[in-house]
């Protein structure tokens, strides 16, 4: 422990700098030492419940009997598809902490893409909310190794395809003995989008999640803060920066069930938060709120800005807050961040200690400073990378070609070490806190009888992420509008997913090599083009809802 800065009061603020041994690394050990060691200290609520770090404890291991009484064993992948609430937080820790694997799945997916990370994670059992049920019988055909469905709130009348369990029975369980668990023993299976190919499952090992939640990676929670969690728990950025970040530095964690521009301040001030992560578009939602007179007057002390904007300080001055800000992935970790004293506007900040990290060319030769080349990363210590990608082991070669990770991700770094992330290598597009695969929007686009082609591109955005555009060549004769394809989209992809904005082409451009110049309709613009917001048929945030 190091003093990290001092806060707005003049207090010295104490930051975890530095990590336990490899074999602390776990969900299990960051419990048990709680519980042993400050178990009447709040852990983690909601609007509904609060547990202390003895009571977290106990209920952990009684979860895991839960889960064993289904017949889940160690490593065994389990997928839970579930709301913002602490019920996610229960049984992620039980059947983390008992040795099992979580498959977070997000709650907007549906159709094919629900039904191919069921199946590619392999996982006989699925936590969901009553509410998505219906969901998984669209698909039930389609389905070929789920047997045991555990239902928050209410299953339908009837019998289902799969034995259906109640999941107060799997909070309820009889407690077992702590399990032990190894760094390389998997965490989870994290789905995250393609470019180029279906969603690919991230094998996610303990260390590697405890080195992608530790405080020292951003330099901000201790014990003495609250953790405002208003991003998704199916999201490391909820999930491990948030939750699993508090747990970690010894502190607590408030869950909100989303994230609400007119609410967030008075969510602070209700749970008392003092710290937490914020999309850059968050950050930009709340300095577009009418300005209040007490908009300073709250208890945040720090934010986690990512990406950080032009402007840090604007946010900082109006809301009383220090800024900083920190860049990862879910194979990567949090390799880069900023900490309090180097934050420098649209930067990322410098490279962790215990992580290496190059900018290298499209021969793995590394580019001058101030020349853009793709991220490539390695760890100095053992299983603080991801394992690979699930069942996909010609993408984990490519993806660690000559024994460097390669992100995908483009940057340039200056003089002083300091990383400035540029773009996506591919055609990945970020958009309401989402990463989306262009191949999966094309391939639902299309599935439409009238069109004969199309691409998908992220464009600039009021806000400080992405919109998507959808170029669409039409079948020789056919019709189609753009009200009429957002129609057509709406059920079959989640609402993150569905174009913004809608054009209309005779022919895509192409390189002579037939592939289509997906520059060339970035940089065409949206000017005249078909806008599902401006003509009122964008699609609601949830369709579940």
């Amino acid at each position: 422990m190091r003093p990290a800065s001092v806060d707005g009061t003049g207090e010295e603020v104490r930051v975890l700098t530095v990590m336990p041994g490899l074999g602390e690394r776990n969900l299990e050990a960051v419990l048990r030492t709680g519980a042993a060691e400050y178990p009447d200290r709040l852990a983690v609520r909601d609007r509904q419940a609060a547990f202390s770090y003895g009571e977290l404890w106990e209920d952990c291991l009684r979860v895991a009997g839960g889960f064993a009484a289904l017949g889940v064993g160690r490593q065994d992948p389990v997928l839970l598809m579930l709301d913002n609430h602490i019920d996610f937080v229960r049984v992620w820790l039980g059947l983390v902490g008992g040795g099992g694997v979580e498959v977070p799945v997000n709650t907007a997916y549906l159709g094919s893409i629900l039904s191919y990370v069921i199946n590619q994670s392999g996982a006989r059992v699925m936590v969901v909310e009553d509410r998505y049920l219906p969901r998984l019988l669209d698909v039930a055909s389609d389905l070929v190794g789920l047997e045991t469905v555990v239902v928050r709130g209410r299953a339908p009348d009837g019998p289902l395809a799969w034995r259906t369990v109640a999941l107060d029975e799997v909070l309820a369980g009889r407690a077992i003995d702590p399990v032990h668990l190894d760094p390389w023993d998997l965490h989870g299976i994290m789905y995250t989008s393609g470019t180029t190919g279906p969603s690919k499952g991230v094998r996610v090992t303990h260390a590697h999640a405890y080195g992608y939640a530790s405080p020292s990676a951003y330099g901000v929670a201790t014990a003495d803060d609250v953790a405002v969690v208003a991003l998704p728990l199916f999201h490391i950025g909820g999930q491990w920066a948030g939750v699993y970040n508090a747990l970690i530095a010894g502190g607590s964690a408030a869950v909100l069930d989303g994230f609400s521009a007119s609410k967030f301040w008075d969510d602070i001030r209700a749970y008392g938060c003092t710290v937490g992560l914020l999309l850059g578009a968050m950050a930009d939602f709340l300095i577009r709120q009418p300005q209040r007179l007490d908009d300073a007057d709250n208890p945040f002390r720090v934010a986690v800005v990512v990406p950080l904007g032009a402007e840090p300080q604007v946010f900082a001055e109006r809301f009383g807050v220090q800024v900083c800000t920190a860049y990862g992935s879910t194979e990567a970790s949090a390799v880069i961040a900023s900490g309090l004293e180097r934050v420098v506007p649209r930067s990322c900040g410098i490279i962790r200690d215990g992580f290496d990290a190059r900018l290298v060319d499209v021969n793995d030769l590394e580019v001058p400073v101030g020349q853009v080349g793709e991220l490539v990363v390695r760890s100095r210590e053992p299983w603080m990378l991801m394992d690979g990608y699930h069942q996909m082991p010609d993408a984990t070669v490519r993806a660690w070609r000559n024994l460097w990770f390669h992100t995908g991700d483009a940057f340039y770094r200056d003089e002083s070490g300091t990383f400035f992330f540029v773009d996506r290598l591919k055609d990945a597009i970020r958009r309401r806190g989402e990463n989306v695969s262009s191949f999966e929007v094309e391939a639902e686009i299309s599935h439409h009888p009238a069109v004969a082609e199309c691409a998908v591109v992220g464009v600039e955005s009021e806000h400080s992420e992405q919109e998507i555009k959808a170029s669409v060549v039409l079948q020789p004769g056919a019709e189609l509008s753009g009200e009429d394809l957002i129609g057509f989209l709406t059920g079959r992809l989640p609402y993150f997913m569905i174009p913004r904005y809608i054009e209309f082409r005779d022919e895509l451009p192409k390189t002579p090599t037939q592939k289509i110049r997906k520059e060339a309709l970035r940089a065409a613009g949206t000017e005249g083009n078909f806008d599902a917001v401006a003509a009122g048929v964008a699609p609601a945030r949830d369709t579940a809802r």
